[in-house]
């Protein structure tokens, strides 16, 4: 009957000790099995983590595997199965950092080389996937459960695990010349709230303060920095503060803001390869205009949906989003730039006064931290700018 140990020349001998070798072949085993059926049977791996196939089908697959390549027969079988089965639809090697809600990003560039973050702040864990060919099966299992495809010819995907509130980005060989790399973004299950944020540090008591003012009042709010610096954190608390019975739509790429906030629609994008119809975020915002909304949210402004949510806000709706940017002053440079690119009919004279006379405040965090807050009083138009004031507990005070 074979064991697992006689795998061993195969996965590169025997470790030092009797139990480190049947935990290393052992997951080498797992490893190999989830190759196969990825190789073999994608579309079931997809199609039975979307619960839209039983787990039957799949354990049948595993188990014609197993008898073909004679893999940890016997004593042994319903264990490996298992196995296979949390390896397959649970996070593995990550598990724990997924688990923690603590951490907001897990990022690995090679099969050993790993980070997560919290709070803002970088520090390197110990994973290891061994080599880079268990590293790279488990990238391309992450990516095909969850809808993508990892291939020569398509070496990029970006996909999101909704119940766990995972947004995932991997790309492999012949894109990475580094091996597979993969980058979790995490999203808490429980948010945080105003109060709360205040009390981690993210916002001085004053600030919180005044986003409860601009959630009661109405305010077009736009969060702006880096990636990672807590845009969408934030705005999640933003719009869990607003008003109970306020009507909101929620324009994303890919889902991540999860509001606890009722009267909220929560829509995405469709690609073109996902099938049938494909719509981006400028047609959500364009559309939601028809449907008595009080506030428009765009999870990330990248392109010409720029130019939908400001004639939405300057229609007198609410408008919340988020940018990149490396100050609160770019913003409206960049929000101008991304709507005329939009191919619209107006002057670039016109859509600047459209976008000061619609936003109220920006707010540029760094770090983690909010790092300024930008109010917004109108359109000089000797000048041609966005007349503004940046906000500071004296001025807030009246001090």
């Amino acid at each position: 009957m074979p064991v697992v140990s006689s795998l061993s020349s195969r996965v590169g001998g025997f470790p030092r000790t009797r139990e480190e070798a049947v935990i290393g072949d052992i997951n080498s085993i797992v490893s190999e099995i989830t190759f196969n059926i990825l190789r073999d049977s994608p579309q079931l791996v997809a199609d039975v983590s979307a619960g839209n196939v039983g787990k039957n089908a799949l354990e049948t697959a595993v188990i014609k595997d197993m008898d073909k390549n004679f893999y940890h027969m016997g004593l042994y079988r319903q264990k490996l199965i298992k196995k296979v089965f949390d390896y397959m639809f649970g996070y593995g090697e990550l598990q724990e950092y997924v688990d923690d809600e603590e951490i907001s990003d897990i990022d690995g560039t090679k099969f050993d080389e790993f980070v997560v973050k919290k709070s803002g702040r970088r520090e390197a864990v110990n994973v290891n996937f061994i080599n880079e060919k268990n590293y790279d099966t488990y990238c391309k299992l992450i990516a095909v459960r969850y809808g993508g495809m990892l291939n020569e010819n398509d070496s990029h995907c970006r996909v999101t695990d909704t119940q766990r509130r995972l947004r995932i980005n991997i790309s492999i060989p012949p894109r990475n010349v580094s091996g597979p790399a993969i980058s979790i973004r995490k999203h808490r299950m429980k948010s945080y709230t105003l109060r709360e944020l205040a009390k981690i540090g993210m916002l001085q008591p004053w600030m919180e303060e005044k986003l409860r003012e601009f959630a009661s009042k109405g305010k077009s709010i736009v969060f702006c920095g880096k990636g990672a610096a807590g845009k969408t954190t934030l705005m999640r608390a933003f719009i869990n503060a607003l008003p109970r019975m306020e009507r909101v739509i929620i324009a994303e790429s890919d889902a991540e803001i999860y509001p606890d906030k009722p009267y909220c629609i929560e829509q995405r994008i469709k690609k073109s390869n996902e099938g049938g119809l494909p719509f981006t975020l400028a047609d959500l915002i364009r559309e939601g205009l028809t449907m008595s909304l009080d506030t428009y949210c765009i999870g990330e402004i990248v392109g010409g949906e720029a130019w939908e949510f400001v004639k939405a806000i300057y229609t007198g709706h609410r408008g919340i989003a988020t940018t990149h940017s490396e100050s609160a002053k770019e913003v409206f440079e960049r929000i101008l730039t991304l709507s005329l690119g939009a191919d619209i009919r107006e002057s670039e004279k016109t859509v600047k006064e459209m976008i000061s006379n619609s936003i109220d405040a920006v707010i540029f965090l760094k770090d983690f931290k909010v790092n300024e807050i930008l109010e917004v009083y109108g359109y000089d138009a000797a000048n041609e700018n966005c007349i503004t004031k940046q906000l500071t507990m004296q001025n807030y005070r009246g001090e």
